[in-house]
Formats: structure tokens, C-alpha cells, sequence
């Protein structure tokens, strides 16, 4: 594995994250960033680390990783503190925007008391990760990039050295593993809907590095108690349930989704039906994840870069990534998934840097919605792409 990424707390310049993706231009720039390139680091690093791991739950005995567990843990019973409002709603209690809020006007007290004196710096750019990672407040909903904007937090601790070397996959899998516990019970609580669900750009309506991580927990071993065949039996995937992410994103989607699996998560069938290794399943669902999450405008648009722990940097080139911004989105308000003290802008830009305008390539600007619509495209079927890369390495 490459060298890992180090934020130097002392040298490091921290500001809050701002919006440098506004069309599928950007989208392209993203990919030769120093944020991509963290972010692909450390989603590969504690997939190695979970290998052969299960859940363990309670105290690790790792003051930092307890408290910020413990942090978690505190969330979750705010939304007991936060009953629904009463009244039938398919999608999206209001009452969801009400712990956003009591989230956010605690957010840098909550990173000020885990974290040492020394590292308050980073809080800015911290508390937008953090408070991006339980769904947007503004939309009622929750997806692949708020999962994302999770691993962000707990590389950023990773980079800024928190992390000591005592930690492995168990603390991985239990921070993980509580917060995927507290974003089952946001979704449920306050019936949030699937962020871009359209079939189109992920594996499943809210997870997807879920099923990565579970799937690593399996790779290669030979005592393995199920195979990806056997995620069709409810039975059996809800006895493992509570030491395999896979298994506790499959029991979720039989808790809330009516129907045949088949129907329901065709993907995710298809996957049990044809790919045979727990290795298979994972290799093919990171290149998915590369393709249909940090290469899809819907998703990585709503993903902001402060200076320190993401910036918006070539990183092969160490020069600022031009922002392509059109005549469109300067006139729309673009506000933050979730309130991050930080005024909703209609230019986003790094200071000092020219910005060129571009028309948006793909979609429709959906002012309801506050994002862009999908494209009116004929659906990629990116299992058919897992299933015919991981048959090519079979012929290596």
C-alpha cells in the first residue's frame, strides 16, 4: 500500500469546506485530486484492516476510539430526545431538521471535548464531514455520499495521527458498526428517503462501503460461516447480523423493503446469484464503488473541500484543480446538505483562483430538489461490469 497520507496539525492551514463541484467536469477534476486520493487510501486500508475481523461491541479499551463511539452512541439517543411528529408523511419527518440542528449548534463543542487542545484547528473542516454523515436536513434524505463524508471523518482522524497504533479492524468494524446502527435509525425514525434512488447509481438505496468492508470480513477465509448465495436466506443473514456489516445491510433492506429480494434489490441478487467467492464480492464491489459513487456527479457534488484534510489540490501537480461553474448555478442558492455554520453561497470558489464557466453537461437543475436530476440515460448495469471484471480475473 502507498505511503499514508499525514496532516501535519502544526503547518496545516484549516478552513471551512466549500462546493467545487458543479458539473460532470468537475466531477472529472475530482479524480486527480489529493481528496480522492485520501479517501481511496483509507476506505482500502480498513478494508484490509477488517479482513477476518468481526463485530466486537462494547469498550476497546482505546480511550479515543471509545469516546468518539461514545460520541456516536450520544447522537443515537438524541433521537429518542427527537420523537417524530405525528401525521402521516411517506417520506421525511420534519422532525429529522430538529436533531440536525440540535447536531449542529453542538458539533464544535462535541469535537472540542475529544479532541486535544492542539488539534481545534481542524474542527472547522471536521465538524462539515461529521455533520454530513447522517443525511441532508434539506432533503429529507440520506445516500452513498453521506456514508462517504463518514469515512472522511475517520480518515481525517487517521491523518491528523489520533489514531494510535493499537488500533485494527476491531476498532474499524466498531466504529462502523455504530454508526451504521445510528444512521438505521434515522432512516426508520424519521423515514428519510434513499438519496438518489434511481437505480442507477449505487448498489443500494443508502449503503454501499457497508457491503465492502462485510465482504472483506469473509475474503479468503476458509471458515467463512455463509457464502454470497446464502444472503438470500433471511434466516441465516440475520444469526450473522451482528458480527458482518454485509449481513446488517441485507437484514436492513428485509426490514424495510416489501417483496421478493429479487425485486426489491435486483443488484444485490444478481451479486449472491452469480459471483461465488467472498473475494469476488469484494474486489468487484471496490470497482463498483470507484465507478458509481466517486465517479457520479449526484453523489460527489455534494462533497466540499476545506485546505487541510481534503483540499481540492492536484495531486500530482500540488496546484489548485480548476472549478468549472456555470451561468446557472450562480444564480441558485446552493446551501449545505446539512447547516454547517457556514452561509449558504451562490459562488464557492478558492480564494485566488479563476474560475471557468461551463455549461452543465448531464441532467436538469431540479430547483425542488435542490440538486441535479439524473440524466435521462439508459441505466448502466454495473453488476453485468463486477461480473464480467471479476471473470477476467479468473483468466489472469
Amino acid at each position: 500500500m502507498e505511503a499514508a497520507p499525514h496532516v501535519d496539525i502544526a503547518r496545516t492551514g484549516f478552513e471551512n469546506p466549500v462546493k467545487c463541484i458543479f458539473d460532470s467536469q468537475g466531477v472529472q477534476e475530482f479524480q486527480h485530486s489529493v481528496a480522492i486520493e485520501r479517501l481511496k487510501y483509507f476506505l482500502v486500508k480498513y478494508a484490509h484492516m477488517v479482513n477476518r475481523q468481526r463485530i466486537e461491541r462494547g469498550p476497546c479499551g482505546i480511550e479515543l476510539v471509545d469516546r468518539f463511539v461514545a460520541l456516536l452512541q450520544g447522537l443515537s439517543r438524541l433521537v429518542d430526545e427527537t420523537p417524530a411528529l405525528p401525521g402521516p408523511r411517506r417520506y421525511g419527518n420534519l422532525a429529522c431538521r430538529d436533531w440536525h440542528q440540535k447536531l449542529q449548534s453542538n458539533l464544535s463543542n462535541l469535537w472540542q471535548e475529544l479532541l486535544p487542545k492542539e488539534y481545534h484547528g481542524a474542527v472547522p473542516e471536521l465538524n462539515y464531514y461529521l455533520g454530513n454523515s447522517f443525511g441532508s436536513s434539506t432533503r429529507l434524505d440520506y445516500g452513498t455520499g453521506h456514508e462517504l463524508s463518514f469515512l472522511a471523518v475517520v480518515g481525517a482522524l487517521d491523518m491528523l495521527g489520533l489514531w494510535t497504533s493499537e488500533f485494527s479492524g476491531r476498532e474499524v468494524l466498531l466504529i462502523f458498526d455504530t454508526y451504521y446502527q445510528l444512521v438505521r435509525k434515522l432512516i426508520t425514525a424519521y423515514t428519510l428517503e434513499p438519496a438518489g434512488s434511481h437505480g442507477v447509481w449505487g448498489l443500494d438505496d443508502h449503503f454501499h462501503i457497508a457491503y465492502i468492508y462485510g465482504s472483506s470480513q469473509w475474503s479468503n477465509d476458509p471458515n467463512a460461516p455463509m457464502l454470497p448465495r446464502d444472503i438470500t436466506n433471511r434466516t441465516m443473514v440475520e444469526k450473522f447480523a451482528d458480527t458482518n456489516l454485509y449481513c446488517q445491510a441485507i437484514s436492513f433492506i428485509y426490514q424495510v423493503k416489501s417483496g421478493p429480494f429479487a425485486e426489491n434489490s435486483s443488484m444485490l441478487y444478481d451479486i449472491a446469484t452469480t459471483v461465488h467467492t467472498w473475494s469476488k464480492v469484494h474486489s468487484g464491489l471496490l470497482k463498483m464503488y470507484y465507478v458509481e459513487v466517486l465517479n457520479k456527479f449526484p453523489v460527489i457534488q455534494h462533497f466540499w473541500f476545506g485546505t487541510g484534510l481534503y483540499p481540492w489540490i492536484n495531486a500530482k501537480t500540488g496546484q489548485k484543480l480548476p472549478i468549472y461553474e456555470s451561468a446557472e448555478t450562480k444564480n441558485e442558492m446552493f446551501a449545505p446538505s446539512v447547516a454547517t455554520g457556514v452561509a449558504a453561497i451562490s459562488m464557492c470558489h478558492l480564494p485566488g483562483h479563476s474560475i471557468p464557466h461551463a455549461k452543465l453537461a448531464h441532467g436538469r437543475y431540479s430547483p425542488v430538489r435542490g440538486m441535479m436530476a439524473p440524466p435521462s440515460t439508459v441505466p448502466t448495469n454495473s453488476c453485468s461490469k463486477m461480473r464480467n471484471s471479476t471473470r477476467n480475473e479468473r483468466h489472469d
